[in-house]
């Protein structure tokens, strides 16, 4: 009942701030905003960039982006809807300098910090982060996307960590399919765990001028990990509805 009662007031507050779609004929051509944000809801909590189903419970999270033409920012909170002690309760803030390689590479560099928030903004285990995101243009459809994560660069050396992520994404229409596959090396710790995974989602549903919805399904195996405690769940389902903002 309290996903369902978030994901009304959510629409709700979108069509008041927003307004109902427009005659497309009458419709001027706008800019495109810098900032776009994305609001969803999961019936789990998977941190993305790790691969890790951390969270049993439905999860509320809420990305902000803002993008110029030389740098950019990202603020990205996950909240866990029914335990307030659970991993997925976390913000990470990075700012970001994409460099272009011909029309089809890009690397982007980012930089900042994760803040676990168990009790308080930044509890233990908040710490600087550093990420190196390199995507190839394939065609039209298909996008290779590879995203290294390095955690406890500076207060916790000691629980430093390197994780991989590969994505190869295809989005035509409405539809975005997408397989991942996630390697958290041993190099700097003795944890290591791959996990593999596809999602299927209907995306870009115009609901206003500037709102859109997307809804979709995401399948996670973890098929090896060192320490399968670290984790609520190795395996799972789940269903995520969204909300985007630009």
């Amino acid at each position: 009942m309290k996903i369902i009662t978030t994901s009304v007031l959510m629409l709700w507050i979108a069509g008041i701030s927003f307004g109902a779609p427009s005659d497309s004929v009458k419709v001027k051509t706008r800019k495109s905003s810098p900032i776009r944000v994305t609001m969803r809801m999961h019936s789990m909590g998977l941190f993305s960039f790790g691969g890790r189903l951390v969270s049993q419970n439905p999860v509320m999270d809420i990305n902000i982006n803002y993008n110029r033409k030389a740098w950019g920012l990202q603020v990205f909170k996950a909240v866990d809807m029914n335990d307030g002690k659970s991993p997925i309760n976390f913000t990470l803030a990075v700012v970001n300098k994409p460099f272009h390689i011909g029309k089809a590479v890009t690397i982007t560099p980012s930089v900042g910090a994760i803040f676990e928030q168990y009790e308080s903004v930044a509890d233990h285990g908040s710490d600087v982060v550093a990420l190196v995101a390199t995507a190839v243009k394939l065609n039209k459809y298909f996008i290779v996307d590879h995203t290294a994560l390095f955690g406890n660069l500076v207060l916790e050396p000691e629980m430093r960590d390197w994780v991989n992520r590969l994505r190869l994404m295809y989005s035509s229409g409405h539809f975005d399919v997408t397989l991942f596959g996630w390697h958290n090396n041993s190099v700097f710790d003795s944890s290591e765990y791959v996990t593999t995974g596809a999602s299927i989602f209907y995306s870009r549903l115009k609901l206003a001028d500037r709102v859109a919805m997307q809804a979709g399904v995401t399948g996670l195996v973890m098929a090896y990990s060192s320490d399968e405690a670290a984790v609520a769940k190795t395996n799972g389902v789940f269903v995520t509805v969204g909300f985007v903002v630009n």
